[in-house]
């Protein structure tokens, strides 16, 4: 008798950690980092490609892009509770997913600054981690807002572009309704790149059009600074190659709209603001 209530006992205390550390799977930069930042990072068990850069997630098992994510991969984790960005997908795998009995938790994309505290509050609200959510976004909603006004101090807006590298090395401009269009105005910028919308293979004719004061490029494209305006035709010819004015960023933070962006962004219009 004993015995058996000592195996029972044992039994409801591993139920009891279970319950208070449910396993986590993250799809999708922002919703991970977030989760990280409000200590989850020990329960989270595997991650969408997205979001192995951080340190906390890069040795997590990897369950493929957040847009074309697969149910079997991610239910062979045996998580409680998956959170995902308002990106993920198929629609059909998060059912699939929900039918096996797993909480599905689908945190809202948005392309501004104003979204990501209401991220860090559906995030905190899923893993019950509501007093640490409110302390985070009370954080990032300070560095927002003085953000904004080191930008209302600055009456100039330098014509600034935004090169990203797609797969295969080749380099975009990004135009209209792209999130990079929505940091460079946030930083105290103009796009040049504002004539098009979405991203468009680099030209001559795009920077002899636009005539950009500054590049921002992503800290992935090799080489030095000499060299990356070398490379890229037409680009010594504008004012951001003569004065070499290239900025360089990390693209999760200051493309994800996550806890890092409102840092990443202070340092951009710095840099826009400098000499």
């Amino acid at each position: 008798m004993l015995r058996s209530a000592t195996i029972l006992a044992v039994l409801f205390s591993a139920l009891a950690a279970r319950a208070e550390t449910p396993r986590l799977v993250t799809a999708g930069s922002a919703v991970t980092e977030i989760a990280v930042a409000l200590g989850l990072a020990p329960q989270i068990v595997a991650v969408d490609t997205s979001s192995k850069h951080l340190a906390e997630t890069r040795e997590k098992p990897d369950i493929g892009y957040v847009r074309i994510l697969g149910a079997e991969g991610i239910l062979s984790q045996k998580p409680d509770l998956i959170l995902v960005s308002g990106e993920a997908g198929p629609p059909p795998v998060l059912e699939q997913i929900r039918a096996a009995g797993v909480d599905v938790a689908v945190v809202p994309n948005g392309h501004s600054l104003d979204t990501i505290e209401g991220k860090i509050r559906a995030v905190a609200a899923a893993t019950g981690r509501a007093q640490e959510g409110e302390t985070l976004a009370a954080k990032v909603g300070a560095e927002i807002e003085s953000l904004r006004a080191k930008v209302s101090l600055s009456a100039a807006r330098p014509s600034v572009i935004f090169l990203m590298a797609r797969h295969g090395g080749n380099l975009m401009a990004a135009g209209r309704g792209t999130a990079a269009h929505a940091m460079i105005e946030a930083t105290g910028g103009r796009n040049a790149g504002e004539s098009f919308e979405g991203y468009k293979p680099i030209s001559p004719e795009i920077f002899a059009a636009s005539a950009p004061d500054c590049v921002i490029v992503s800290e992935s494209v090799g080489t030095d600074e000499k060299g990356f305006i070398g490379s890229v035709p037409g680009l010594d010819a504008t004012p951001a190659g003569k004065n070499s004015r290239i900025i360089r960023v990390e693209d999760t933070a200051f493309l994800g709209f996550g806890p890092r962006t409102p840092a990443a962004a202070m340092a951009v219009a710095s840099a826009l603001q400098g000499p």
